[in-house]
């Protein structure tokens, strides 16, 4: 037994947890080719986590007759995961550069070699030399092919996980990527340090306990690494959706004034509470169609007067950031309110000096989100309210009444 902390095992165990959480969670990105990998790789921990109990191994044995034949099974699923682990790499790799066909199948080639040798050699050797501290007669190839094929499984995926870990722009796809790229990097060590135990007996029994550590680094960040990453989708669509909704009330007050534009009838308020597919389309449609129907208000029923009083109602001749924002939400407000009381169109050309700023290189992010929630405020503000009151003629006021 290896002299180590009682929390490891309790930590395999809260990380085997997190893993079946977000299998389960994730089942839906199956139907993404994009979110298959990971979720693979992940299925495959998840099970080899199970495997390898003792209780596991040894129903193995009862039910083939064979002795061994659980730790054997052991090897076909740690084989498995190496190699999906290194094709879950190179599916990142094909983002961004053409991948050469013999890399693609290469981990599927090593996998299927490797189980083959594994296989033959288990039946060659005699049953004491199987997987035992030291190498003797036909375990000497197994545990050469072995090394041989963990190191090439696992410096092609570290390779490709450091890479890309260190060029991710998102703070939790990065920190996905280096967790697996020190995750596979940690089995090199491991690997080599089990190739010594194998061929020298009289290694240290510190370097088995070293090689314990490593095997261990290996399974927890792999696996929390996959986790984050699996994850990562279900996280943004959450965010989405909550800046959907909270730009909801603006986008109601003023489709309520530019019907026009309306080409779907809108959702109820539970019914789009109640929708979380396709977050970001939603969302980017939500700031387009605000933008818009802010567009048709100014061309239907600005002037250069009403920006003017809307300026001169701030009391400021060089308007600042915040007072422009108010400035904007006053004249805004204003047209709003002689569309919905049916005002004739004026058509008139106008400067564009009071839109609302664009504030992201995307519509959904949150710099923009924020300012347009402001926008709402500050519409819904007794400043804004008493502007709006005052520039609107007393007609208007009796059309609506």
């Amino acid at each position: 037994m290896h002299d180590v902390p009682a929390w490891v095992e309790t930590m395999r165990g809260v990380v085997l947890a997190v893993v079946w959480a977000v299998l389960v969670l994730r089942v839906p990105a199956l139907r993404r080719s994009g979110q298959r990998p990971v979720w693979a790789v992940l299925l495959v921990l998840a099970a080899g986590s199970l495997l390898i109990q003792a209780q596991v191994g040894a129903w193995v044995d009862e039910v083939t007759g064979v002795p061994k034949a659980g730790e054997l099974a052991v090897t076909l699923i740690a084989l498995t995961d190496f190699a999906v682990v290194w094709w879950f790499a190179l599916t990142l790799r094909t983002v961004d550069r053409p991948t050469p066909t013999w890399l693609r199948r290469a981990p599927l080639g090593c996998a299927l070699a490797m189980a083959v040798a594994a296989f033959v050699f288990f039946a060659l050797a005699d049953e004491q030399d199987r997987y035992g501290e030291q190498a003797h007669g036909w375990w000497v190839a197994y545990a050469l092919t072995w090394v041989g094929y963990g190191l090439i499984t696992a410096v092609g995926a570290a390779a490709v996980f450091w890479r890309y870990g260190l060029r991710m722009l998102s703070p939790t796809l990065r920190a996905s990527m280096l967790l697996l790229a020190l995750g596979t990097s940690a089995e090199v060590p491991y690997l080599v340090i089990r190739g010594i135990r194998w061929f020298d007996a009289d290694a240290s029994p510190a370097l088995a306990l070293a090689g314990f550590w490593c095997s261990f680094a290996r399974f927890v960040l792999v696996a929390l690494g996959c986790s984050l990453a699996a994850i990562d989708p279900l996280r943004k669509a959450s965010l989405f959706w909550y800046r959907r909704q909270r730009l909801f009330r603006l986008w109601r007050l003023l489709r309520q004034a530019t019907p026009e534009l309306l080409v779907v009838t809108p959702q109820s308020r539970l019914s789009d509470l109640l929708t979380f597919r396709n977050s970001w389309e939603l969302l980017h449609q939500r700031v387009i169609d605000i933008r818009d129907s802010i567009i048709f208000l100014r061309d239907g029923w600005a002037s250069e007067d009403l920006l003017r009083e809307a300026a001169r109602h701030i009391q400021e001749s060089e308007l600042q950031e915040r007072e422009r924002l108010l400035a904007t939400a006053c004249w805004i407000e204003a047209a709003r309110r002689d569309a919905l009381a049916g005002t004739p169109r004026r058509h008139e050309e106008v400067r564009l000096g009071l839109l609302p700023e664009v504030r992201g290189s995307e519509s959904t992010m949150p710099r923009e989100i924020t300012y347009l929630v402001r926008l709402y405020r500050f519409l819904s503000s007794r400043h804004v309210s008493e502007f709006a009151a005052r520039v609107r003629p007393p007609a208007q006021d009796a059309a609506t009444s």
